[in-house]
């Protein structure tokens, strides 16, 4: 999902991570295609089946960036129900070894639920904007939680990973409908924490 480079390459050497994994890539004759945010924007991408996962049946896109209305992340209703039961459910849901909750209030109602797969920090000011009640997301630092809470909405930090990683399952059922491909899904967190 993410790409492999995010910056060009003046040379490659073979000695380094990313110079043993293009060798790798190169040798074994692998194409390798990153879709990132095109996905994340995708109608039925990343946040489309995020939603699917969190039951919010029906959202609005949370940040719009394109003329057709596509863009980052949701906001819509969810039954009303306390934000620490809430959140007990989203990491549920998600599958998530640890969740960050940050919220002003524990016995707090929410109703109204933003989401953004992976780090969707950028867009706490439209879930403040929509009124949401509690925005879930991953990659949330000290001072935007705190920017959150000085606007009374809780954040529900799932993680990046967890996020994101089911929605290619979607892709994965895609492509395994042309014969010729031999379609694996890895579900490893490269960049696990282990929390003591």
């Amino acid at each position: 999902h993410h790409p492999f480079l995010f910056s060009s390459l003046k040379s490659i050497d073979f000695s380094t991570y990313e110079g043993k994994l293009i060798k790798y890539i190169i040798n074994n004759n692998i194409n390798l295609y990153s879709m990132h945010t095109n996905y994340d924007m995708a109608e039925f991408g990343v946040n489309y089946q995020l939603s699917k996962i969190l039951n919010i049946n029906s959202y609005e896109v949370l940040h719009t960036v394109n003329p057709d209305g596509s863009g980052y992340g949701g906001i819509g209703h969810i039954e009303p129900v306390n934000i620490v039961e809430y959140a007990k459910k989203v990491k549920e849901l998600l599958k998530s070894d640890h969740i960050k909750l940050y919220c002003n209030n524990n016995d707090k109602t929410v109703s109204k639920a933003a989401f953004c797969g992976g780090s969707g920090s950028d867009f706490i000011k439209d879930a403040i904007a929509k009124e949401a009640d509690v925005y879930i997301t991953g990659d949330i630092k000290y001072h935007q939680a705190q920017f959150a809470l000085q606007n009374d909405l809780c954040v529900i930090d799932a993680g990046h990973y967890s996020t994101e990683y089911q929605s290619l399952h979607s892709i994965k059922n895609i492509l395994c409908e042309i014969e010729e491909l031999n379609v694996k899904l890895m579900e490893v967190n490269t960049v696990k924490e282990i929390i003591l």
